[in-house]
């Protein structure tokens, strides 16, 4: 529950913000900038909680893994939405040459759609089906899509924020715990 209303708060504010024009000048462009970001901080807070279980073996962690992922996608689903609808006005022939011709819009593309084989494999009869070693090897891209949508959005602010240094570390960090987690490294014993 608590989970719900946490990942719920942000898309409420942003649906009374937009009602009440509190978004600014260009309401659908930071709609979509917020819906980007508030997606992204999801996604590597879901990759968050297996280290996290594993530091400290409380089993809270993977209990709500599953739907905070489900709820990164959401609001990365709603962030592609609004960037087709809002932004392009629904011209197909308009977003074609758009992504062919801007890379950040490929990165964070091809970023998105690694996502759609997770959701579609999230339930627990995707998981049987797939067996459990092939199902944990698809559910890696995760990995891949939080360093693309962290280099969408790097490609998206042209400048270096602080805000993308510190996800790009945190990704990062991740990262590393899986790899000296998977190849056992550690110091040598005296």
């Amino acid at each position: 529950m608590i989970l719900f209303i946490g990942a719920a708060l942000p898309l409420s504010w942003l649906g009374i913000a937009w009602q009440t024009g509190m978004l600014g000048v260009v309401p659908e462009e930071r709609l979509l900038h917020e819906l980007g970001r508030w997606g992204l901080y999801l996604l590597l807070a879901t990759l968050a909680l297996g280290p996290a279980f594993r530091l400290t073996g409380w089993p809270g962690f993977p209990a709500v893994r599953r739907a905070m992922g489900l709820w990164a996608f959401t609001y990365l689903l709603l962030h592609v939405l609004v960037w087709v609808v809002m932004i392009q006005g629904g011209s197909w022939s308009f977003m074609v040459a758009e992504v062919l011709a801007l890379r950040h819009l490929q990165t964070g593309l091809i970023a998105w759609v690694m996502l759609v084989p997770l959701v579609l494999t999230s339930v627990n009869r995707a998981r049987e089906r797939l067996g459990r070693v092939r199902w944990q090897w698809l559910h890696r891209l995760a990995y891949v899509s939080a360093a693309g949508g962290i280099l969408h959005y790097w490609m998206v602010s042209r400048v270096i924020e602080t805000e993308v240094i510190v996800l790009g570390l945190l990704f990062t960090a991740l990262v590393l715990f899986r790899l000296v987690e998977r190849w056992g490294f550690s110091s040598p014993e005296k």
